[in-house]
This record gives structure tokens, C-alpha cells and sequence, in this order.
């Protein structure tokens, strides 16, 4: 019998995939609606992909104003996209935003996201499922402890080769990750890491040789680095990366057809803007990155809040820029792209 991933694969595997580079603006920006941003995607049973992001329907766009989780599906792997609806309304104080899916073992599909409470005192981390496939979601259960403001990213959350769930998290300078051996069950906190004056929104992914990299955003001039030997327990001491740049989140995956680990960041060392957004590879399990390109650099914008779904061998890649409006961008590329 195929498993729930098999039977994805398999029906993905009938869609008319975009074979060439192909960039859309997948949630613009309108009167009422002044930012839409966060996203992540995640493939559904029926071979279709699901798209969730973050939709601000008032105020003025900034990180607390009222936004709720919005969704839309696509049928042909990302080329076009349905009709917006609604997938998490807001049931927080501000907002709720920073999606993130993972499949479970059961079929059903898991959503993380925040609830903001308030600008920068409550922010929960929040869990639902959904039995019939982003349809309707159950009951909001909080991971996140009270009177904290825990922060996600969007587009993490991984599943280790032993099946524990892995959730990156932040709170007040530390990053760190909630760690589910029980398909979400119960949640509990990994060993807490602050470089310097702090670290934030960090990214991970299991290595061939069974650690944990876990990537975190600084303000040490770029992204900073630890491993784990224990499935996330425990970490090594932060130590700088070759990532270099601005204060902002990396994305990271593992590049289907080869293997190799896929970083898209802003690597601007010393810049303010987060412009260029920029991707490179490492084909050494991070120890060194290569192939470094630029996936936007036009002078006058920024991007950022990278998040990359794998279909068929290519990179769907979600981020927002900010020139004329905080609009939600998806780029479509294949894997030879990050190796021209």
C-alpha cells in the first residue's frame, strides 16, 4: 500500500509541472488590504498544493495590525492559483500569522501559527488540525507558555528521520525548538541559544549524518549556526556561518535531485535594505556554500521571509517585497537554476 507521501508524489507527478522559471504575484495588495506576506505551501492528497499566508486586512501594514491566515489552492503545481479563503481567522488580541504545515502521521494535515496578543508583550504559539484537508480546522491547542512573546517563521517545522516533529521558536533573544515525539501531543522546549545580544526566527534541517542544523538570524553581520546530536535537545555553541548579511531569516531545504542544501537569504553584509534576496548551495552539508545567485537585486526594493516547498524537483519559493505595497511573491524554479 503507497504511503499518504507516495500517493502525493504520484499525483503531483501527473501535473503539468512549469519546466522554465516562472514568477507570479500570488496575493497582491489592495485599498483594504496592505500586506500579504509569510507564506508557506504544502502538497494535499489529491495532488493539489495548498498556499497559506499571512493577509493583513486593515491598519497599516506594521507586524501587530489585524491579519488573519489566509489560503488559496492550485491544481496545476503552482502555475495558477483559486480563489481566496479563509484557513485561520483571526482570534487574537492583533493578529494571527506565521504558517506553518507538516503532514502527520495519521493523514492529517498540522497548521503552527501565532496568535498576537499584543505588539511585543503575548505572542502564542498556537497548533490546529485538519482531518479534511485545510477545509476546516479543530481547536486551537497553545504550545507556548503564558505571559510570553514566543515567536515562529514561516515555512519551518521539519520531521526527523526518528519521526519527532521539530518546531523553531524564539523568545526574548533565545532561539530554540518545541520538540513533539507524540505527533503533537505534547511539546517540549530544546536547550535555548543566544549569540551575542541575541538570535531570532531560526531555520532547521536534519544532515545526512543524523544532526540537526539549526540556522538563526542576528545581528552579528548574518546568520549564525549550531548542531545538535540529540534530534534538537541540545546544541553546540553558536558559532558565525558563511551566510552573511542583513538582520533577516534564512530558508532552508535539501534539494531533491541532488541532495545538496538550498540557503536563500539577503546577503548584503553591512547593508540596511534587505535587497539582494539571494540563494546559494552547499554541497558539504553547510560545512561550505557555493553557487551563490541572485534570485532579486533591483535596486530600489527589498524581499524577505523566504520559504521553499519542493514539487517535482522545483523550488516554489514564497517571500514579499515592499516597493508599492507589501505584496506575497511566488517564484517557480527549476533545480538546474541554482546551478547556472
Amino acid at each position: 500500500m503507497l504511503s499518504v507521501c507516495a500517493i502525493i508524489g504520484v499525483l503531483l507527478g501527473a501535473a503539468e509541472v512549469p519546466t522554465e522559471p516562472l514568477h507570479l504575484v500570488v496575493a497582491p495588495v489592495g485599498e483594504a488590504n496592505p500586506r500579504n506576506s509569510e507564506a508557506a505551501i504544502v502538497p494535499l492528497t489529491d495532488g493539489t498544493l495548498l498556499l497559506g499566508w499571512t493577509e493583513f486586512y486593515a491598519g497599516d501594514a506594521a507586524d501587530h495590525g489585524p491579519a488573519r491566515i489566509s489560503g488559496k489552492i492550485s491544481s496545476d503545481a503552482g502555475r495558477t492559483w483559486g480563489e481566496k479563503f479563509t484557513l485561520i481567522e483571526n482570534d487574537g488580541g492583533c493578529n494571527v500569522m506565521e504558517v506553518n504545515f507538516i503532514r502527520l502521521k495519521d493523514g492529517k494535515l498540522a497548521l503552527f501559527y501565532c496568535q498576537k496578543n499584543s505588539e511585543s508583550a503575548d505572542c502564542r504559539v498556537m497548533m490546529r488540525t485538519s482531518g479534511d484537508e485545510g477545509k476546516t480546522w479543530g481547536t486551537a491547542k497553545q504550545i507556548s507558555p503564558e505571559a510570553k512573546y514566543t515567536g515562529l517563521t514561516n515555512g519551518r517545522c521539519i520531521r526527523l528521520a526518528s519521526g519527532r516533529i521539530l518546531l523553531e521558536a524564539w523568545e526574548g533573544g533565545f532561539s530554540y525548538c518545541y520538540l513533539s515525539d507524540d505527533e503533537g501531543e505534547t511539546w517540549r522546549e530544546s536547550q535555548r541559544l543566544k549569540p551575542g545580544d541575541g538570535s531570532w526566527e531560526p531555520a532547521a534541517i536534519e544532515l545526512k549524518d543524523g544532526r540537526v542544523l539549526m540556522l538563526m538570524r542576528t545581528q552579528l553581520g548574518g546568520q549564525y549556526q549550531s548542531f545538535s546530536s540529540d534530534g534538537g535537545e541540545t546544541w553546540t555553541e553558536p558559532v558565525a556561518s558563511a551566510l552573511v548579511g542583513t538582520a533577516a531569516p534564512v530558508s532552508i531545504s535539501r534539494i531533491p535531485e541532488t541532495g545538496d542544501l538550498l540557503a536563500i537569504w539577503n546577503h548584503n553584509p553591512g547593508a540596511s535594505s534587505r535587497n539582494p534576496l539571494t540563494a546559494a548551495i552547499s554541497k558539504d552539508e553547510g560545512a561550505t556554500w557555493v553557487q551563490f545567485r541572485n534570485i532579486e537585486d533591483d535596486p530600489g526594493d527589498a524581499w524577505a521571509y523566504p520559504a521553499v516547498t519542493w514539487v517535482q524537483n522545483r523550488a516554489l519559493l514564497t517571500y514579499f517585497n515592499y516597493t508599492g505595497g507589501l505584496s506575497l511573491q511566488l517564484k517557480i524554479l527549476p533545480a538546474s537554476w541554482f546551478y547556472e
